[in-house]
């Protein structure tokens, strides 16, 4: 699949706001869909890029054997998931997933299954 299909199939999930995968290293949303125009994506990718970084640099210093799985926050009345793609030394280890979701919506138990299955797809592109 094309990173823009697993973006539209994320997209349609219910309660998904926006979604989109994008480079960590450079901060470039490389396929986007958003379900609610008045949401900003763009900033709030970017971001999510520096949580993305802070991660990483803290898995260096302290558990240099091990690697981030996803990183979740939730706020009061959404869902905010950064998901890496696991393919370590592969072209598409700097990506990562992003999702926002309305909490009131969403099953956060659906979400994060179809985002871990969607990162395994981008390693088949």
């Amino acid at each position: 699949m094309k990173l823009t299909e697993i973006v539209e199939v994320l997209g349609k999930i219910k309660g998904v706001i926006a979604v989109a995968v994008a480079d960590y290293q450079t901060g470039m949303i490389l396929a986007s869909q958003s379900n609610d125009p008045s949401f900003d994506l763009e900033v709030a990718v970017a971001g999510s890029v520096g949580v993305m970084r802070a991660k990483e640099k803290l898995m260096e210093l302290v558990l240099d054997d091990d690697m981030i799985h996803d990183i979740q926050v939730n706020f009061g009345n959404e869902y905010e998931l950064m998901c890496p793609c696991p393919c370590d030394g592969c072209e598409h280890s700097d990506m990562f997933f992003y999702l926002w979701a309305d909490r009131s919506l969403a099953n956060l138990s659906i979400i994060r299954r179809s985002l871990f299955h969607a990162r395994t797809l981008v390693g088949e592109n």
